[in-house]
Formats: structure tokens, C-alpha cells, sequence
């Protein structure tokens, strides 16, 4: 099984944010295939921006694997703030939301939405 986490959140509640990245990074740290895909103003944590807590997302990459599954940020949701691939951490990859679509019907995915 696969499973998908939406993190919607940024920095306005990014202590739900934080705790969903950490929850992902733990599911994988388990052995689960994880997948990450950032929407609405959760794409600002692709950018390596810091909880006022000082964690960002960088400092779950690693246990994420993003390596072999980069964390995905939405097209749309990347563009209406003016976020470019460049302006991205390594391991974020910009893409569209028929691809967040694809996953979210098939049946090999598990699907959270945080």
C-alpha cells in the first residue's frame, strides 16, 4: 500500500503542517511507501521556508526518501505565488493537480488530507 499525505497548511497553522510532515516521515521511517503532495499554502514549505519553531520541511527530507519519491507541489497553487521550480528545495518537484487526481482514485493509495 501507498500511502499519500495533502498537507494544505503553511506557516498560518504550521504546527498542523509540522506535525503532518513529521507523521509522513514516520510512516516512512517504518518501511511504508510515502508520498507528500503540497497544496494551497502549503507550498511555501517547498520553498525551505521555517516554522517559527525552526523546523522546516529540509529537515524531513531525508527519512521522506525523496530521493525515489520527491515531495510533489501543486502547478496552480505554486503559480498563483509566483513559486517557480527554481525557487524550490531539492527533492520538491512542481506538478499538476491530475497527477494528485490519479493517486487519489486509485485504489493502491491510502489518502490523508492534513
Amino acid at each position: 500500500m501507498k500511502i499519500l499525505f495533502i498537507i494544505t497548511k503553511g506557516l498560518e497553522k504550521s504546527g498542523s503542517a509540522i506535525r503532518a510532515l513529521q507523521l509522513a516521515a514516520l510512516t516512512s521511517e517504518q518501511g511504508n511507501h510515502v508520498e507528500v503532495f503540497l497544496i494551497d499554502e502549503a507550498v511555501h514549505w517547498a520553498q525551505g521556508v521555517k516554522a517559527s519553531s525552526g523546523e522546516c520541511l529540509s529537515d524531513y527530507m531525508e527519512l521522506l526518501n525523496c530521493r525515489e519519491h520527491p515531495i510533489l507541489v501543486c502547478k496552480s497553487c505554486a503559480e498563483k505565488r509566483l513559486i517557480t521550480q527554481d525557487n524550490l528545495i531539492e527533492g520538491a518537484v512542481i506538478t499538476t493537480m491530475p497527477v494528485l487526481v490519479e493517486k487519489v482514485a486509485s485504489p493502491d493509495y491510502k489518502v490523508l488530507t492534513l
